[in-house]
């Protein structure tokens, strides 16, 4: 089961490299493409993927007790991961321009999406500290038994 939780945990976080490097890599107009056809259709596929990635967070938490969870360890991961997150939200305060608002229906989180993509420089800090920590975690599941 070890080997099982660190295959995922590897998939999911060489995942969120990507999708934190395309911030920088891909220009701002093929990213706001990519975030309008997700909200298409009245947000149905960003719900579906929701709910797959609170399966998946219930598979990787069983998981890890099956393997012997530390509580303090979880504890402490998930409040700062929980902390980060909210930290990067707050970054992005600067109202969008007309050419950067979504188009309607709007939504506070289709908003925020727009505004992230718009400029995702505002959260520099808190984007290089995730990056830190999933490269040093990428690390210790490669060289820790």
């Amino acid at each position: 089961m070890v080997i099982v939780l660190k295959v995922l945990l590897g998939l999911y976080i060489l995942q969120a490299l990507i999708k934190f490097i395309n911030f920088f890599a891909i220009p701002y107009p093929a990213r706001i493409k990519r975030i309008a056809a997700v909200y298409s259709g009245g947000g149905r596929f960003i719900r579906w993927f929701d709910d797959i990635l609170l399966i998946f967070m219930a598979v990787l938490v069983a998981l890890l007790a099956a393997v012997g969870l530390e509580h303090l360890s979880f504890i402490t991961g998930l409040l700062v991961g929980l902390t980060l997150t909210q930290v990067f939200f707050h970054r992005f305060t600067q109202p969008l321009t007309p050419d950067r608002s979504p188009p309607p229906p709007v939504t506070p989180i289709k908003t925020l999406s727009y505004a992230i993509q718009a400029n995702p420089r505002l959260a520099w800090r808190d984007l290089a500290i995730q990056g830190a920590l999933f490269i040093w975690a990428l690390t210790m599941l490669a060289t820790q038994s």
